[in-house]
């Protein structure tokens, strides 16, 4: 840092002579001049005339000068004001159908009318769900003498099966449009009990391609009850759809129970 200040301070007193420099021979050559000859000695203009005293008038070529300069002037401050109310009139005839243009706008604005809201499809479904549990409509279904339609809220409509089958387990299954043709054989003989929910897959000719166990809504994690589970999904034979999907997503759900 010192040595930086150093060539600093030597940097300005060069730059500081070098223009002292300058400026003595500036002075030398262009600044001082004296004039040979010198120049003549001025004075003061007297009025001629005959007396000591008098008074002021203007002549007349003035006056007719004073008149006319004074006609000029005012015809060139009118013409400007003419000029101005020319241009406003002008501005507001090229304003006014801007205006126009804007009130149109608005009352297009306040002519959209708001769509309505429409009901949540989730919603709709459980309404329609609780209005068909608390229901009973004069049509029923199942295998009951008592009046009502016998199945699970979550099933399928079109299904015929309405209680679990096989020894001490309950089935039950979730496919739209699907009927269960073939339905499995469950030889339940553990000493353990519970429900076992199954994610299914089923191609449209009603095979089912894949099957896995634990899915929500199971209230048990043992494996052998998962393994009975998972092979009497893939033993279940379901109806053709050749408008559904190719990979249909279905659930199958076991109950063991204790005989």
């Amino acid at each position: 840092m010192e040595l930086a200040q150093e060539e600093h301070k030597k940097e300005g007193v060069i730059v500081t002579i070098a223009i002292h420099v300058l400026l003595l021979f500036w002075f030398a050559f262009f600044g001082l001049t004296y004039l040979d000859p010198p120049p003549e000695e001025e004075g003061i203009t007297i009025n001629f005339g005959t007396t000591d005293f008098g008074k002021q008038s203007p002549n007349e070529s003035q006056l007719t000068e004073q008149v006319q300069e004074e006609t000029e002037s005012e015809q060139s401050e009118t013409s400007p004001a003419e000029n101005v109310q020319e241009e406003l009139m002008t501005q507001s005839s090229e304003e006014a159908p801007a205006m126009e243009k804007k009130e149109e706008k608005k009352e297009e604005v306040i002519e959209e009318k708001k769509e309505e809201p429409k009901p949540d499809k989730n919603l709709s479904k459980a309404l329609d769900k609780w209005k068909n549990k608390n229901s009973q409509p004069a049509g029923g279904d199942g295998t009951t003498n008592q009046r009502g339609n016998q199945g699970d809220l979550d099933g399928d409509p079109n299904s015929k099966n309405y209680v679990g089958g096989g020894s001490g387990d309950g089935l039950r299954y979730t496919l739209s449009g699907r009927k269960m043709l073939k339905e499995p054989v469950i030889r339940d003989d553990s000493p353990h009990e519970g429900t076992v929910v199954v994610d299914i897959i089923v191609d449209q000719n009603g095979k089912v391609l894949r099957a896995t166990p634990g899915a929500r809504g199971s209230t048990t994690t043992n494996s052998t009850l998962y393994k009975k589970a998972r092979d009497a999904a893939m033993q279940t034979k379901f109806s053709a759809n050749p408008d559904a999907a190719e990979q249909q997503k279905g659930q199958m759900t076991f109950t063991f129970i204790l005989n």
